[in-house]
C-alpha cells in the first residue's frame, strides 16, 4: 500500500512519499482508464503558485504532487520540528537524508515500468536533439519499448494540434512532458481531455537534457548534500534570481507558516 503524507507548504500541498510507493500507485494507475496528472514539484515551483493563480490552479488540479526538490523535504522536517530554528535547520539538512521522487528517476523507472507491461511512453517538450537522444538512451537500456515521440514545435497551451493527434494515434500509456515550470504543468491541466488513453502523465522539467547528457547531472555528492542548488548554480549563473527564491525566500515563507500554526495552537 502505498504512504501518503500530504501537506501545505504556503498554500500549495505537496504529497511526500518514496519512489517505491509512487511506483506501486503509477502502476495500479495503468490498469484504469484515466488521465492521472503528477507535477514534480520543487521548492521554486511553490514560490512561483504563490504569485501565479493560473499556475497554482493548475498545480491544485493535478492528482498527485510529489516532492522533487530537496528544499521540500527540509521544510516538512522544519515544520515538524519542535527544536529546530531556522538557519540551525538549514545549516544542519545537509546532513539530513532526503528521499526524493525526481524528474529524471521518473523517466527512467516509468519506462522500464513501460517496458515491463508492454505499454508505450509519450515523450513531449525538450529540444529535438534532447528528445532524439533521451529516445535513444531508453531504447537502449530497454530494447523492447515502445517510444512515440512529437515533433520539434513551440510551445502552444491549446497543443499544437499535431502533438495531440500524434498522442491521440499512439495512445501511450505514460506520458512524460518537459517543457518546464509553470508551461508543461498548465498545459497537462489544460489538455487534460484531449490525451486519449495516457494514463499517467508527469511533468518531468528538464530531465530530457540530464538523460540525453546534454547537461551534466549533480554529482553524487551534491545530491548527497541536498545541494543540487549549488551545482545549477556553477553551471548557469543566470539562474541566481531563481536559485535565490528557491534557497532563501522559500525558506522565509516556510518559516513564516510554522510560525503562524505554533501562535494559533
Amino acid at each position: 500500500m502505498e504512504r501518503i503524507e500530504s501537506l501545505f507548504l504556503g498554500q500549495t500541498k505537496c504529497d511526500f512519499m518514496r519512489l517505491p510507493d509512487f511506483l506501486a500507485l503509477a502502476e495500479s494507475w495503468l490498469e484504469k482508464d484515466k488521465l492521472h496528472h503528477v507535477v514534480t514539484l520543487n521548492p521554486e515551483m511553490v514560490m512561483l503558485a504563490e504569485r501565479d493563480r493560473k499556475f497554482a490552479a493548475a498545480v491544485a488540479g493535478a492528482d498527485l504532487r510529489v516532492p522533487d526538490g530537496a528544499g521540500l523535504i527540509w521544510a516538512r522536517w522544519y515544520i515538524r520540528s519542535q527544536f529546530w530554528s531556522l538557519w540551525p535547520s538549514l545549516l544542519a539538512f545537509p546532513f539530513v537524508s532526503a528521499e526524493r521522487v525526481t524528474g529524471v528517476e521518473l523517466v527512467i523507472k516509468l519506462a522500464k515500468l513501460c517496458a515491463k507491461k508492454n505499454m508505450g511512453l509519450g515523450l513531449v517538450g525538450g529540444t529535438g536533439h534532447q528528445i532524439d537522444k533521451t529516445a535513444t538512451v531508453l531504447r537502449r537500456k530497454f530494447p523492447s519499448l515502445k517510444i512515440v515521440t512529437a515533433k520539434p514545435h513551440r510551445y502552444d497551451i491549446n497543443g499544437p494540434e499535431h502533438v495531440l493527434q500524434t498522442i491521440r494515434d499512439n495512445r501511450p500509456a505514460v506520458l512524460l512532458v518537459a517543457y518546464g515550470a509553470p508551461k508543461q504543468t498548465v498545459w497537462l491541466e489544460n489538455n487534460r481531455n484531449a490525451l486519449s488513453g495516457v494514463r499517467v502523465a508527469v511533468g518531468v522539467g528538464g530531465a530530457f537534457a540530464i538523460i540525453g547528457e546534454e547537461k551534466p547531472r549533480a554529482p553524487y555528492i551534491f545530491r548527497r548534500l541536498n545541494a543540487e542548488w549549488l551545482w545549477r548554480l556553477v553551471l548557469e549563473p543566470a539562474r541566481l534570481p531563481r536559485i535565490w527564491r528557491a534557497t532563501v525566500l522559500f525558506p522565509l515563507l516556510i518559516n513564516k507558516q510554522k510560525q503562524k500554526s505554533s501562535e494559533a495552537i
